[in-house]
């Protein structure tokens, strides 16, 4: 299933919701968004939902990396995630993701209504090579057997 995400702000959080398989062409409206989040270092809550998702690619990844560290620097609060067991989940211990997000399973969805849908718009070849670079940088960020896994990429390609 091709890949969607989506934002709300319900209550005083900020939801981020994942669907069917997101790839590096969906995230300039995540990567506007997450920017815009942190912008005024007002953001307390952030919900990642990822009970719908079936496959995230490392700049999504590591965009979601990027809000545990934001969350981090500004309010010492972190994120949570939603997710169903599965191979998903064992890619997000596998980035250490565990260590920087509350990690919660079997919980009532967010209904679709509350949400909308970022902007997918197609990027600059130069836009999109910034966003994987920092996005893979964050996923670094995170832990040292990250550093070592991502060191690769991110000096080949910045």
């Amino acid at each position: 299933m091709d890949g969607a995400i989506y934002a709300a702000s319900i209550d005083g959080i900020e939801y981020i919701k994942f669907t069917g398989t997101v790839r590096y062409s969906h995230c300039s409206g995540l990567e506007s968004h997450i920017n815009q989040l942190f912008a005024d270092k007002q953001c307390t809550q952030v919900v990642v939902d990822l009970e719908q998702a079936e496959v995230l690619d490392s700049t999504a990844l590591g965009l979601l990396a990027k809000v545990a560290i934001e969350m981090k620097k500004y309010c010492e609060t972190r994120p949570v995630i939603f997710m169903v067991e599965g191979e998903l989940h064992r890619i997000i211990n596998r980035v250490c993701f565990d260590q920087v997000f509350d990690v919660v399973f079997d919980r009532k969805p967010l209904r679709s209504d509350d949400l909308e849908a970022l902007n997918t718009a197609p990027s600059d070849e130069e836009s999109v090579l910034k966003r994987v670079i920092g996005a893979h940088r964050s996923l670094a960020e995170l832990s040292e057997s990250n550093e070592s896994l991502y060191r690769d990429i991110t000096g080949a390609l910045g």
